[in-house]
């Protein structure tokens, strides 16, 4: 019963998203750049080629990528929101079988529709994503089958991916997905195309490391984008925007904490209930953080009235503890 409850919301919550990406604007405040293709509520997802049968896949929420080579399917990634249609939408364009499986990392939102494929492919990830998911001993998201500590190259006939792992950014063992033929790169849960970070900076581990992940992804040769979520691919520019974002929301939440008197609001509080006093403080401080960044980023991104204060306290935690 709560299981068909769930896929109920899910449907109502996917169903309101393509509505948006049709173009109920009228009602939405958010940036051209947010919106992404049509999806046909009835079917419940897309799948398009970018290049030279390398294919994406969306149910206007999450995003997943599979390549094509002579005799199969590389997979990368298996959202549970996507499921079955994930395998749908591989047999439209090929009737060649999964043969790979790879992980972006542990997070079950990206691989939990995993167990749907056939058993015995190879599957690819992390050393520090097989270590996590021996841990959580989870039937939905199987133990890879190959795993890696830096780089691991796939080559298959014509086909490339190289999957390197740059350090901890999002969680450890979050890598970048690099098809170089196609000019096209993929790195889940840290760049979010037209759209601020999802809560706590996608619940980032990391902060320094996710903000750096940015600029090792420009570095990277590629001209589409693949992130793990919202609605459409991004590009180029899209990573410089985020990297914008960031480094801004950084400068930002710097400048507040020398913008509050810590002894003042103190002495409002009262000195006895320590959290009370410090988060009352904390809270001033993301409060200047934030009305400074809406006005220099509101109508530039969607989602500030949803996730930008998170995104600051976020930041603040981290520039207390980290930087």
């Amino acid at each position: 019963m709560k299981r068909s409850l769930l896929k109920n919301l899910l449907f109502l919550l996917l169903l309101g998203i393509n509505c948006i990406a049709v173009g109920a604007q009228d009602t939405q405040q958010l940036p051209e750049t947010s919106y992404g293709p049509a999806i046909d509520p009835a079917k419940g997802y897309l799948v398009a080629e970018i290049d030279e049968r390398l294919y994406w896949v969306t149910d206007g929420l999450y995003n997943a990528m599979f390549l094509v080579y002579d005799e199969g399917v590389i997979a990368v990634d298996a959202p549970p929101t996507i499921g079955q249609n994930y395998l749908k939408a591989i047999a439209e364009v090929t009737e060649k079988p999964v043969t790979h499986l790879v992980y972006s990392h542990s997070h079950t939102d990206h691989i939990g529709a995993a167990g749907l494929f056939p058993k015995g492919i190879e599957i690819v990830a992390h050393e520090d994503t097989k270590a996590i998911l021996e841990r959580r001993k989870d039937p939905r998201r199987p133990i890879p089958t190959k795993v890696f500590e830096k780089n691991h190259e796939i080559v298959l006939g014509d086909q490339l991916l190289r999957l390197t792992y740059h350090g901890k950014n999002h969680i450890e063992g979050n890598i970048f997905i690099h098809a170089p033929k196609q000019k096209v790169l993929m790195l889940v849960d840290v760049i979010f195309p037209g759209w601020v970070p999802f809560k706590n900076l996608g619940i980032a581990e990391d902060v320094p490391g996710y903000m750096e992940a940015h600029d090792i992804a420009l570095d990277y040769d590629f001209e589409t984008f693949i992130a793990g979520h919202v609605t459409r691919l991004g590009n180029r520019a899209d990573v410089e925007v985020s990297k914008a974002f960031v480094t801004d929301l950084k400068e930002t939440a710097q400048q507040a904490f020398g913008k509050v008197d810590f002894m003042k609001s103190a002495q409002e509080t009262g000195f006895e209930d320590k959290w009370k006093m410090y988060n009352t403080y904390f809270e001033k401080v993301v409060d200047v953080a934030t009305a400074e960044m809406k006005k220099k980023w509101d109508g530039k991104l969607g989602g500030i009235d949803t996730y930008l204060r998170d995104d600051v306290w976020a930041m603040c935690e981290s520039l207390s503890v980290d930087f």
